[in-house]
């Protein structure tokens, strides 16, 4: 928690460097909103140690919205923190458990606007649980208290620039810290691996 305090501190003190910079930078979109849909796997194979039987999963959707600032830096660079609401998940596939997984997340990249029309984006993601559910034939269990809190993974992406004020944007995030699953009881631990495609609009 800790953390996210302090980015969310940092991100406003950025907002107030921004605020005080020369107005002939207005052209320069500095704010957005961004939805679309995760595609995320939760990968047994990664835990720490390893299942002595693996564990299949197959992927799970979830949509993810929110909003984003972008901070410009020098030349082509620029600092993107966000601020999203993203559901993750997945299925184990021999037994039909199905896990959906509620985040805060916060991603802060650093965005090279490559040219006019393409940017690359890459940095850390720091996600806060909200809630976990575990679903056995089609019963919803609450495992949010059974569940770590805490995820960190590196991002990078890839956007493009449909128009000034639209855009879409591609992004891969891989897992650092293992997510262990059953802390009070049986803990199994997994690490996420999640593609994300998003439509974002900037004002």
């Amino acid at each position: 928690m800790k953390k996210s305090l302090q980015l969310v501190i940092i991100s406003v003190l950025l907002l107030q460097a921004v605020k005080a910079q020369d107005h002939n930078t207005t052209a320069f979109k500095r704010f957005g909103f961004r939805a679309g849909t995760n595609f995320s796997h939760i990968n047994f194979a990664k835990g720490s140690p390893p299942p002595a039987v693996p564990v299949p999963t197959s992927r799970g959707t979830g949509i993810t919205f929110g909003f984003l600032m972008q901070v410009p830096l020098s030349g082509s660079f620029s600092i993107q923190p966000e601020y999203l609401f993203s559901q993750m998940g997945g299925k184990v596939k021999s037994s039909d458990i199905e896990y959906k997984l509620t985040y805060f997340s916060m991603p802060v990249f650093l965005k090279y606007q490559a040219s006019k029309k393409f940017a690359l984006l890459a940095g850390p993601q720091f996600d806060m649980l909200v809630s976990a559910k575990k679903i056995v034939g089609g019963i919803s269990t609450n495992i949010t208290h059974d569940t770590e809190e805490r995820s960190i993974g590196a991002t990078a992406g890839i956007e493009y620039q449909i128009t000034e004020l639209l855009s879409l944007c591609a992004r891969y995030m891989s897992g650092l810290n293992n997510i262990g699953i059953g802390q009070r009881s049986n803990v199994q631990e997994f690490k996420y691996e999640l593609v994300q495609l998003t439509v974002c609009v900037k004002f």
